[in-house]
């Protein structure tokens, strides 16, 4: 294929849709992933909420953030961000540049949008306990637009830093 554009569309949409094939067909039902990330996520969420000086704490299952012993937020497979991480190595993936900058950065944007999500259900549990009448904006609104925004804004930033130069060169 000549045009870049054709390519990168052609080619995300059979790595995501590959990946959520699989993970829809196979995954989510004969693996941990989405367990383990939910307790990732929940405990990550908690010891934030600790170091502030908050008395925060994780039940396992039902895969809960406490404050003081009250039940806050429960972590659920769409919380834990696999779909969102999904996404975004799809993307990087798809785009034709080498594949040694997409090692670094994949992992990377992986880890920004997990801190994101830990921050998130950090704010969430916070908001259950102090502004109860928000949670279902934020929750649904708010929460996504920041951590979509973020994912697009480091897209931007591999577009700008590796896409852009490809192209200037001539490799793509």
């Amino acid at each position: 294929m000549k045009n870049p554009v054709t390519r990168f569309v052609i080619l995300f949409i059979a790595i995501y849709g590959s990946w959520y094939l699989v993970y829809e067909l196979y995954l989510a039902e004969n693996t941990s992933i989405d367990r383990i990330l939910i307790e990732w996520v929940g405990k990550s969420s908690t010891e934030l909420l600790t170091w502030f000086g908050f008395d925060a704490s994780y039940q396992v299952l039902p895969h809960t953030v406490s404050l003081n012993s009250i039940s806050c937020v429960s972590v659920g497979a769409p919380c834990n961000g696999l779909a969102l991480f999904a996404l975004f190595a799809s993307f990087i993936l798809a785009t034709p540049v080498s594949i040694k900058p997409k090692l670094v950065f994949i992992p990377l944007g992986v880890a920004v949008i997990f801190l994101l999500n830990v921050i998130r259900i950090a704010a969430l549990t916070l908001n259950v306990k102090y502004y109860p009448e928000s949670v279902d904006f934020n929750h649904h609104y708010l929460f996504t637009f920041i951590v979509y925004g973020v994912t697009f804004w480091i897209w931007i930033i591999w577009v700008n830093k590796f896409m852009i130069p490809s192209l200037k060169q001539g490799k793509i």
